[in-house]
């Protein structure tokens, strides 16, 4: 990665399908948990709503047990329970970001980058990866935006070192065309709430390797 601070290991993981956890859609530790027999080993509790401290200690152990990290959504101070946390623009703008890489040291710190211009502004020192989107019309996300497609993620990719997670509207059928554009990850949610988790994650995984092959 481009940062040259220590303890990197759990930047490796920033590569292949991102899952997107939501309690306030799915049974969480038990959607985790399928998530991981289907081979999935980054994982985002995005929790809008809260999540209780034991619910997401029992997420990460999980996921760190599998080999994995396990990362939340905007709330720093949980953060410090996980790998690391996510940021949109506007509570990235309201943060001391310095601040926030000093407090979490070596955990990883992502932030949602909807044009080239913004990724470009990503500081590699207290930014690990950013996330372009969305790809394509969401249900997951409602004030996520018009979608910037395929070209719109490609040109994100182009404009930073740091690497990318595609994100938004991303299933079975488009996963394969999201690696083409060079982004190292692809972030999904409802294409991975079905009556099969494990399956459908499992389908996700091989088409990225395949699409990588």
């Amino acid at each position: 990665m481009a940062t040259t601070r220590g303890g990197d290991a759990p930047r490796s993981h920033l590569q292949g399908v991102y899952a997107l956890v939501d309690p306030d859609r799915v049974e969480p530790i038990a959607f985790t948990e399928a998530l991981l027999r289907g081979g999935i080993r980054l994982v985002q509790v995005r929790a809008k709503n809260g999540i209780d401290g034991a619910t997401l200690l029992a997420i990460v152990g999980r996921v760190r047990a599998a080999g994995g990290i396990a990362l939340v959504n905007d709330d720093v101070r949980l953060a410090r329970l996980a790998d690391g946390v996510h940021l949109g623009q506007e509570d990235a703008a309201s943060l001391d970001l310095p601040q926030l890489r000093r407090a979490l040291g070596s955990a990883v710190i992502g932030l949602s980058c909807g044009t080239p211009q913004e990724a470009r502004a990503a500081d590699p020192a207290l930014v690990d990866y950013v996330a372009a989107g969305p790809a394509f019309a969401t249900p997951s996300k409602h004030d996520a935006g018009l979608p910037i497609g395929l070209s719109g993620v490609r040109a994100v990719v182009g404009a930073t070192a740091l690497p990318c997670a595609a994100i938004g509207g991303i299933g079975a059928h488009t996963i394969a065309h999201v690696r083409e554009t060079g982004a190292q990850m692809a972030a999904v949610i409802s294409a991975l709430i079905c009556d099969d988790v494990e399956a459908a994650a499992r389908e996700l995984v091989r088409r990225w390797e395949n699409a990588g092959a």
